[in-house]
């Protein structure tokens, strides 16, 4: 069975995984005249973040009995880089905010509902336990420091990774007006997300509004099935990225055709083509299989969709400096093209943990036979 096999899946409200897909696409289409403004203020507009929950697809991680859609992993992907295609900082809070569905899974059902009334919320999720907590009138009195908080300027709810006294981690849900944010996110790219560091003193948090981290396995939803299933979603800030900057060469070269910045400009951009092509048919063909297995019951291989997103980082980097550099000088000009925000965004976008070089010794030690406890693979 593959994800094309799939049967239709409809949530509640009558959305089905295609109409959400619909609704991206043409929200998408907006967002390339939204993205200077949104790299100045360094976060979402409150206008275009009711377009994106008007999409539908905060729900697409989330049991059709909470409003969700439950859409595959490549489907999810390429919502993704659709999004990312028109913006990257609205892919990659989009992206994060889906990681909602983790609590929503977790908790008990009636506590999901109460946290999480209204499905299309903007949640924000820093799991690594940076916090700490004791124990009080069952909860915790949480405090830490969290690193990397995407959306958190726009943010509904946050789910906060920490530590209990005995040491074990858990994750905390709470209102993300208790965050205080801290005005960190100074950086070259993704600077739309505000990626701020937040923090949290002795904030109360009930103990049923906390869960536990769930190993690989211990859920039949195929959705839910692996623990690193959210993370694959990733893939399509990068490819949306370069597709991005490919189809502004294009343009511009097309344009000046008769007089090129440079003799080789037209093997840039086809090789740029093709670098985007292969990472994308890599990406979605270890997506579709991975899908396929757990749709069947399977376990899939590890680390294989872990590779083809470190790819599709590295492939999609070289893709869109060889663009800008083909384009020369007009390259510069971030309110005429986005060749220049799109190097910078695809830049940050690579250094997270999910992406980064480091998955390469990950996947290697487990070829070897080791068994490396990143959770992203």
């Amino acid at each position: 069975m593959t994800a094309m096999d799939l049967p239709t899946r409809t949530g509640t409200t009558g959305r089905t995984a295609a109409s959400v897909m619909d609704r991206v696409r043409a929200y998408a289409s907006t967002l390339p005249a939204r993205a200077p403004e949104i790299e100045r203020l360094g976060r979402i507009p409150g206008d275009v973040l009711d377009g994106l929950k008007a999409t539908g697809l905060l729900r697409a991680a989330l049991p059709a009995a909470g409003g969700g859609v439950e859409m595959t992993v490549p489907e999810v992907t390429r919502a993704v880089e659709l999004l990312a295609e028109g913006d990257a900082s609205v892919a990659w809070c989009a992206a994060v905010a889906l990681n909602a569905a983790l609590a929503v899974v977790s908790l008990p059902a009636e506590v999901s509902a109460e946290l999480f009334p209204d499905p299309d919320l903007i949640t924000v999720t820093v799991l690594p336990p940076a916090g700490r907590a004791v124990r009080s009138g069952g909860g915790y009195l949480l405090s830490g420091r969290w690193t990397y908080g995407s959306g958190i300027t726009h943010a509904d709810r946050v789910l906060a990774g920490f530590r209990t006294p005995e040491g074990a981690p858990r994750i905390a849900v709470f209102d993300a007006v208790h965050a205080r944010v801290l005005d960190t996110w100074q950086t070259t790219g993704l600077r739309g997300t505000g990626s701020h560091d937040f923090e949290v003193a002795d904030l109360f948090v009930p103990e049923r509004h906390t869960f536990a981290p769930v190993r690989s396995g211990t859920r039949q939803e195929p959705l839910h099935l692996r623990a690193d299933n959210l993370a694959l979603k990733m893939a399509g800030v990068p490819l949306g990225i370069a597709r991005s900057a490919l189809n502004s060469a294009r343009e511009i070269l097309a344009d000046r055709r008769s007089a090129l910045p440079r003799p080789a400009a037209p093997a840039d951009l086809a090789h740029a083509e093709s670098l985007i092509g292969a990472a994308a048919a890599y990406v979605y063909a270890t997506l579709e299989d991975a899908w396929a297995a757990q749709a069947a019951g399977l376990a899939p291989e590890r680390g294989t969709a872990a590779l083809a997103r470190q790819f599709a980082h590295r492939a999609c980097r070289e893709a869109v400096q060889l663009l800008y550099d083909a384009v020369g000088s007009a390259a510069v000009y971030t309110e005429r093209t986005p060749l220049d925000r799109c190097l910078r965004d695809v830049i940050t976008a690579g250094r997270h943990v999910a992406s980064s070089e480091k998955i390469l010794d990950g996947v290697g030690d487990l070829r070897l036979g080791g068994e490396p406890a990143s959770p992203h693979l």
